[in-house]
């Protein structure tokens, strides 16, 4: 006989969901620079410095003249507290495929394959954004002040107040104005990094640009010896940099160095490895060192609670909470462009 049938045909889930792709958060992960931890409100940052004079020698007993300095500076570092936090509804996967995996019985709603397969993806979320906030980012209080100050080029105040609006100030932003005591003026102000002018980075310009920021850099950070010098750059210059070296023409020059593929990749400029970092319109040349973060916990930034919410509510809360701050050190051997 002759099937009758009215309504519309389910058709089956693609058995694999396509998820995000996350930016790699390597920062913390592979402590690229100066990774401190153990500090839940602040920290005391020392710096020392030792200044001699010659004189002409003698046989007399030695007197106090000041010819050797020996400078100590401490500067107190408050980190802030920040989370990532919000409540989960399950019941809005009624109806779905996540419907599948739910337990029997109404108190249960909590889907197992939603867990293994879109929950998980937290995690590295947070630790992109993480990222982006340690490298570009700016509070309210310090962008009005930047935007203030007599002392910062317009081309570095417009790049501040270009970055989004964070609950701590960026590496390279504390590269530019904070409050160490061990600078020349001491106190909140501008710092005593080198600060150079730039321009917009185009791969016909990008070599250019990276030999101004390499003769600009104090010749005791590229001669280094005890620490090896980085350069530190925005993603997008890896790109930029590729397309400089394959240029076609008669002006073609091999400026960087690339070495391996993938993950083993390797960038260097005249000697000087570069590590890529989401900054914008900013290049950083320094010792790794003298780039720190101060933590509670580094791995503060996976840790995420999941758990019921209070009082029978059949939602769950998720939280991720951290201390941080950023700082830097030996602030006259960093090297800033902009």
């Amino acid at each position: 006989m002759a099937i009758n049938y009215a309504g519309g045909k389910k058709n089956p889930d693609l058995e694999a969901i396509q998820s995000e792709l996350y930016a790699d958060s390597k920062t913390l992960r592979d402590r690229v620079i100066d990774i401190q931890e153990g500090f839940k409100s602040g920290a005391d940052v020392y710096e020392s410095k030792v200044s001699v004079t010659m004189k002409a020698g003698s046989t007399d007993a030695v007197t106090a003249d000041g010819s050797i300095g020996l400078n100590v500076q401490k500067t107190g570092v408050a980190l802030k507290s920040i989370e990532y936090s919000d409540v989960i509804d399950d019941a809005v996967l009624f109806g779905t495929r996540f419907e599948k995996s739910m337990a029997a019985g109404a108190f249960n709603q909590v889907s197992s394959e939603f867990d293994k397969k879109v929950l998980i993806q937290v995690a590295p979320a947070i630790g992109e954004d993480l990222e982006n906030h340690l490298w570009n980012g700016a509070t309210t209080a310090t962008k009005s002040a930047v935007a203030a100050s007599t002392g910062l080029t317009a081309s570095l105040k417009a790049a501040v107040a270009a970055m989004p609006t964070s609950e701590f100030d960026s590496i390279p932003v504390r590269a530019l104005w904070n409050d160490s005591n061990s600078k020349v003026v001491a106190g909140a102000g501008v710092s005593d990094a080198v600060k150079l002018t730039g321009t917009t980075i185009t791969s016909a310009n990008i070599a250019a640009e990276y030999s101004k920021l390499y003769a600009g850099a104090p010749d005791k950070v590229i001669n280094s010896t005890s620490s090896e010098p980085r350069i530190f750059a925005p993603l997008a210059h890896r790109q930029l940099i590729k397309i400089a070296n394959n240029s076609v023409g008669a002006a073609q020059q091999i400026n960087f160095l690339v070495e391996g593929s993938g993950a083993n990749e390797k960038i260097s400029y005249n000697g000087v490895a570069i590590e890529f970092h989401p900054l914008v319109n900013l290049t950083i040349l320094t010792l790794p060192e003298y780039l720190k973060v101060l933590l509670d916990l580094s791995g503060d930034a996976s840790y995420l609670e999941v758990d019921k919410m209070a009082n029978g509510a059949q939602k769950r809360y998720l939280k991720n909470k951290q201390s941080i701050a950023t700082w830097v050190t030996n602030q006259r051997y960093i090297t800033i462009q902009g």
